[in-house]
């Protein structure tokens, strides 16, 4: 499955002042949008838009409205010969954004329209910026089609499409598809509802093929087999759910939202599963969850609490790594998780976050090990500081060594 296959249609702009609502502009019309007669079959069109705004500093504001496109000259044109496309949106959305914001707009595969606007200078515009290949963007839109997003989608490509709350539904082959009915089957009889993290992590081992010889290469092909077979396990549940039915809509959202939350927690306790899987693999010395100060439990101390609380011990040869499948804000949680190492590792899997953020993580401390696959989404003087897993290992090994 390539991008093209579920955004066969995608246009993109920098917002300005007379786009905005209370910012330059009494009218609820986005500007320069003569490019768009594609997205909207070239005619006339009024049509529901899912509406997202994703900013740093909170959590993404979702609302569905409606736009109309249309020919502001249509009467006069066939005098004229002139057309004056203007796309109108109902509501104030878009209220929620600033000048230099980004605005993507995206027509599915299967027809629905997304307004997708991203705070200027954020992980979000990063991301998208990745994801959908967005360079120089000025007032006028760019529209995207055809070559531009055909291209396969990877581990890290589906990662900025949950993140976006949009499911790629990646096809799942037959072999995943047993496994996890199997697994599915031996976790009810234990009298559980979903197979643990663990067992799950474990059986995605088995079905790559990639030595521990290559940390980077095994841990994202692991987390790739984990994700299909969750998701495999999860269409069993979920299918089962919908034969039921719901009792009521409060229903259908309170389990709508427990799939979503499953789905996150899941996936920051695979990295951390693969993680010591690759440690213990490598015969690093290390403790999971070791106490350090209070109640802080750093994911991983090197070589552990023994040495971390042996005064005696060089704190230069002590290492702790946290692990989250994706940090934004959360990064600031391991700042106080290990009092006597003052520089702090963090492995995340969230792609091309933020300059600003990055820059703000190295200030306090923290350096970020990401996978080689995820970390050339980020920019060549960020990916200087940032070390692959592979390159954590061997630090970690020669201090231990030493």
């Amino acid at each position: 499955m390539n991008l093209r296959s579920i955004f066969p249609l995608v246009a993109a702009k920098k917002l300005v002042a007379v786009d905005l609502p209370n910012h330059g502009s009494n009218q609820h019309e986005i500007n320069g949008v003569a490019d768009l007669r594609e997205l909207f079959s070239g005619e006339k069109r009024n049509e529901p838009i899912q509406w997202a705004y994703f900013a740093d500093d909170r959590e993404p504001v979702w609302e569905t409205g409606t736009v109309t496109f249309y020919d502001a000259r249509a009467k006069s044109h066939e005098r004229t010969g002139r057309s004056e496309w203007r796309l109108y949106y109902y509501g104030d959305f878009i209220a929620h954004a600033t000048e230099g914001d980004v605005l993507v707009l995206a027509r599915r595969s299967t027809g629905e329209l997304y307004g997708l606007v991203f705070q200027a200078g954020s992980a979000w515009l990063t991301a998208a910026s990745s994801l959908f290949s967005l360079e120089d963007l000025t007032p006028k839109m760019l529209f995207l089609g055809g070559k531009e997003l055909d291209r396969e989608i990877d581990f890290a490509t589906t990662r900025l499409l949950d993140e976006l709350g949009i499911d790629a539904e990646v096809p799942i082959d037959s072999r995943i598809e047993t496994l996890a009915a199997d697994e599915l089957k031996k976790a009810r009889a234990d009298g559980r509802p979903f197979p643990n993290t663990q067992t799950m992590s474990k059986l995605a081992r088995t079905i790559v093929d990639v030595g521990h010889d290559q940390p980077d290469e095994a841990l994202m092909a692991w987390l790739e087999a984990e994700e299909a077979l969750f998701r495999a396990v999860e269409a069993i549940i979920v299918g089962e759910k919908l034969e039921k039915g719901f009792e009521s809509v409060d229903d259908f959202i309170s389990y709508s939202l427990s799939v979503q939350n499953r789905r996150k927690s899941r996936m920051g306790y695979a990295l951390q599963n693969h993680l010591e899987h690759l440690f213990a693999a490598d015969k690093l010395r290390f403790e999971t969850q070791a106490v350090t100060e209070g109640k802080n439990r750093p994911d991983f101390l090197f070589p552990g609490s023994h040495e971390y609380h042996d005064s005696r011990f060089d704190p230069q040869k002590l290492r702790m790594l946290g692990a989250k499948s994706s940090c934004k804000e959360r990064w600031r949680q391991i700042l106080t998780e290990a009092e006597r190492i003052p520089r702090k590792h963090l492995c995340t899997l969230e792609g091309a976050i933020s300059r600003d953020q990055t820059d703000e993580m190295k200030r306090q401390g923290v350096l970020l090990v990401i996978p080689n696959t995820i970390r050339f989404s980020y920019g060549a003087d960020q990916r200087k500081d940032i070390l692959s897993a592979a390159e954590f290992m061997t630090e970690v090994k020669g201090l231990q060594t030493q």
